[in-house]
């Protein structure tokens, strides 16, 4: 599989997976929900193991390690943005630097773009953006705390992206397994903690499972398309996943789109076009 079609599975696995984690985080605490999806991706990972493959080489254990931190660094700070909001600002500030960072390395590597690819990742760029953004919730001004909090949350997704596409090409799924074996353990530790305080809390165990299955295979087919493609293309692809997540919204739950998030969704369009041509 090329890694364009790669990118594009990615993109479609982090869509799908947050449109289900939104739901199932929408009535139950979010840690009561973190054990599920992590959980599930867990196990979905070992089930597919003996048929895809997992050689736990050191430095594909190093970079699972890595990865499975940077992603807990993400998730705490992504929280501690959005409880300080507004939501609609914080979103696209932690896009953008997630997506910003693995394209900016990519240069720094050599790689390079055609015109018409550099113009399609400008476009994705401002695309995520438009698309993220909602003012609908945006009740209050963004404090510098809330958009410190969302930056470094984006270096935290960043650096999970980075730390999984460094793996070894014959450690399949070995990186993946690693971080989330890393995240299982930190989030059922902070479950058990204030686990008092949750447990009688309904979860809609069914949405948590499918968004816990979705996320593990958005990294795994990340890591699989930046060992075959350039960084540079792959990260933008797998970046626009939000627009996934905001169509999911409005066809299912009939969620209104303001007017720039409309224009980010042809934005998209227009930059995939481009991105592929390139």
């Amino acid at each position: 599989m090329s890694a364009i079609l790669l990118a594009f599975a990615c993109a479609f696995s982090y869509g799908f997976g947050d449109y289900f984690g939104g739901l199932a985080t929408r009535k139950s605490p979010l840690l009561k929900v973190l054990p599920i999806t992590v959980g599930t991706g867990l196990v979905s990972l070992l089930i597919a193991a003996p048929f895809l493959g997992a050689q736990f080489s050191q430095q594909a254990v190093i970079s699972g390690l890595f990865a499975g931190t940077c992603g807990i660094v993400g998730y705490i700070f992504v929280l501690k943005s959005l409880g300080l909001g507004p939501m609609g600002a914080v979103a696209p500030i932690t896009a953008l630097v997630a997506a910003f960072i693995p394209f900016s390395v990519g240069l720094f590597r050599g790689e390079r773009l055609t015109i018409t690819g550099s113009i399609g990742a400008l476009i994705a760029m401002a695309s995520i953006v438009l698309v993220s953004r909602s003012t609908i919730d945006a009740t209050h001004p963004l404090s510098k705390a809330a958009a410190l909090y969302a930056v470094l949350g984006g270096f935290g997704f960043a650096g999970f992206l980075l730390s999984v596409s460094s793996a070894p090409v014959g450690s399949v799924l070995a990186p993946v397994i690693v971080a989330r074996s890393v995240t299982m353990v930190v989030f059922c530790t902070a479950a058990l903690v204030t686990w008092k305080s949750i447990v009688n809390s309904k979860v809609d165990y069914k949405r948590a499972m499918a968004s816990g299955a979705l996320d593990v295979w958005g990294g795994t087919t990340f890591m699989l398309a930046a060992q075959r493609g350039q960084l540079v293309t792959i990260s933008v692809i797998a970046a626009l996943y939000p627009a996934i997540t905001v169509l999911l919204a409005r066809i299912f739950l009939k969620e209104r789109l303001e007017r720039h998030q409309v224009v980010g969704l042809f934005g998209a369009g227009l930059a995939i076009v481009l991105l592929t041509s390139s």
